[in-house]
């Protein structure tokens, strides 16, 4: 990590508010299929769309199909 990089994870739930997962570091978006990396390099897929992004509170909310 250089000098001035900051780490910004996410936590991304459901827009029913439910943690679909913590830590996020990574999100690829391919039409309605949604990748997600963790810190530890877990990965999860989701078909979905990302309804909302708070990046002060570090969160992000998925309509799940």
């Amino acid at each position: 990590m250089k000098l001035g990089d900051k780490m910004c994870e996410s936590s991304v739930y459901s827009t029913e508010g439910s943690l679909i997962m913590e830590d996020v570091i990574y999100i690829k978006i391919d039409n309605a299929k949604i990748d997600l990396t963790d810190i530890l390099n877990q990965k999860k897929e989701l078909k979905g769309k990302i309804v909302e992004m708070d990046l002060e509170k570090h969160k992000i909310y998925v309509n799940l199909k």
